[in-house]
């Protein structure tokens, strides 16, 4: 025999004990089961079939990664969950129990599977393997599951284990009126979801509400904000640090979003890998920076995003770009959470989703980021000086507005404004107070907010009668336009704001209703803006209908 030979033999015998010994501890080991093991980069795949055994131990879901798997009538996913006290609530020991965070997403699924429901079976029971039926059990709708399991936990002085040392789960599709396994001869169409289990938080979430606003959109382009992202920030000696990579846009056809909605409407990993039309993940550089290219010079198929004030808040806006005139749109807000190391790659919550559509000319052109009248967030007519060019139509925009203020801004500085508060105009507003709110009103003033769209509440404008003469000479809007008109609040704010000396007043609906309705609107509890209100929205009333 040679040395070749002689090693051979070995290896074969150290492999049969291997095996044998496996099979000693492994619980799914004769198990007609189909087992999943957690890939390097996060994702899970399928490496075991019914009846293999390997020495890796594959029947592990580990904390905050997610596992990947595809199943068909007839097949049995398994997993267990080894429970860690001690790691449970970021490192915080638990007094009385552990909880364990069960939440997954259906990726895919065959068309006409009403009559199929995707189920998960779960119990610190190791039996629920042969036996699924004894555990707690949930099933996946909108493509989201979610569920708890609870552990006692005994404590000593020194420690908190755990009164169970695992959880067992098993997956398989069943019949959703007779509640019965599906067979192979039932169906053999693939279904891929995605499981997690995690001792501090879910790995998947959904939100009722959309948290991002249509600011407003013209022929190509779109400006869509989220909700205040302050609680986001991260603060450091008096600084908030915001992670611009904490949202992300993701925008679909009305008709795919429509397929969608039917089986995915809560699916996150539906959504992130659905034939979405551009997403803020997929836009290199999608970050803008104060250094960068205007955003609005872009025409390609884009989202880029910027952290910015506005409205009284700090929001991060996503600038939708290379879109189609006359074309509805539905975005779908996404946002990482953290896993307690920081911002996770995998898991996150799914917003609810919102429609905008596109306009039918290039009569209006969607205008932000201005440097003086930094609120403005909105389609202005489209000036026939720079019909290619939207930076130039902003700057221009920017500085017929700055310059109106200029004046007011040397009259203010004749105001007592760091006397005592006894000899101050108002002992409770300030000259930076009055100075904003004008700067608000004179930007929504001397920059008119455009629609196509005919309203009640707005007022039509023919291209060579504006509502100054600075618009006449300067912009040269395009063609006629509806101007929706500055919110009467704003006019209110600067009376109130501002010393008596200026004698600012507001038109009132009881004695001057044509000029109101003229040079302002209210804001009504509508689906679309009745006005245009820049500033902090927070000081905005909201009128019912009627209340005219």
């Amino acid at each position: 025999m040679t040395v070749w030979q002689l090693l051979f033999v070995v290896y074969c015998l150290l492999a049969t004990t291997i095996q044998g010994i496996f099979q000693d501890f492994n619980p799914f080991a004769n198990k007609n089961i189909s087992l999943k093991f957690p890939s390097i980069n996060g994702w899970g795949k399928n490496i075991m079939a019914a009846g293999q055994k390997t020495i890796i131990n594959s029947d592990s879901i580990y904390e905050w990664t997610p596992i990947l798997s595809n199943i068909t009538g007839g097949k049995k996913d398994s997993f267990v969950f080894t429970i860690d006290a001690e790691a449970s609530g970021y490192g915080f020991a638990p007094t009385y129990e552990v909880l364990m965070f069960i939440s997954g997403n259906i990726c895919h699924m065959p068309a006409n599977s009403s009559d199929i429901d995707l189920t998960i079976y779960y119990s610190f029971n190791e039996s629920i393997l042969d036996n699924p039926n004894i555990g707690q059990s949930a099933v996946f709708q909108d493509g989201y599951i979610q569920a708890l399991a609870i552990s006692p936990v005994q404590s000593s002085s020194s420690n908190a284990t755990s009164t169970y040392s695992n959880l067992y789960v098993v997956t398989e599709l069943v019949n959703s009126t007779t509640n019965e396994p599906l067979l192979s001869s039932d169906t053999s169409e693939n279904w891929e979801y995605r499981l997690s289990i995690s001792e501090n938080d879910l790995v998947f979430q959904w939100d009722v509400r959309p948290w991002v606003e249509v600011l407003d959109t013209d022929m190509n382009s779109a400006l869509l904000s989220t909700g205040n992202v302050t609680a986001d920030a991260k603060v450091y000696h008096n600084y908030s640090i915001y992670d611009p990579s904490l949202y992300d846009i993701y925008v679909y056809s009305y008709e795919d979003s429509a397929l969608l909605s039917q089986n995915y409407n809560l699916s996150l990993c539906a959504v992130k890998n659905g034939p979405h039309i551009v997403s803020s993940q997929d836009t290199p550089n999608a970050t803008v920076t104060s250094n960068g290219t205007s955003p609005l010079e872009r025409s390609d198929l884009a989202i880029p995003k910027k952290i910015t004030e506005y409205g009284g808040s700090v929001t991060e806006m996503f600038y939708i770009t290379g879109l189609n005139a006359s074309t509805t749109y539905v975005a779908y807000l996404t946002k990482k959470i953290s896993n307690g190391d920081g911002l996770s790659s995998v898991g996150g919550i799914l917003f609810s989703s919102v429609y905008f559509s596109t306009r039918s000319t290039n009569t209006c052109s969607l205008i932000f980021d201005l440097d003086f009248c930094g609120d403005v967030a909105y389609s202005v007519p489209a000036s026939s000086f720079s019909v290619n060019n939207k930076t130039l139509m902003a700057q221009t925009y920017d500085h017929i507005a700055e310059a109106l203020y200029s004046n007011f801004s040397k009259a203010l500085q004749l105001i007592s404004c760091d006397a005592d508060k006894d000899a101050s105009y108002s002992p409770i507003m300030s000259c930076g107070d009055c100075a904003e709110a004008y700067r608000d009103w004179v930007c929504a003033v001397s920059i008119p907010r455009c629609s196509t769209t005919s309203s009640q509440y707005y007022i039509h404008r023919d291209k060579t009668h504006n509502r100054n003469d600075y618009l006449n000479k300067f912009i040269k809007p395009l063609d006629d336009y509806y101007e929706i008109l500055p919110c009467i609040d704003m006019c209110y704010t600067l009376v109130r704001n501002c010393p008596s000396d200026f004698d600012f007043a507001c038109p009132e609906y009881e004695t001057t209703e044509d000029l109101l309705y003229q040079s302002y609107n209210y804001y009504m509890d509508t689906d679309y803006a009745t006005c245009n209100y820049i500033g902090n929205s927070s000081l905005m009333e909201i009128h019912p209908m009627d209340d005219t």
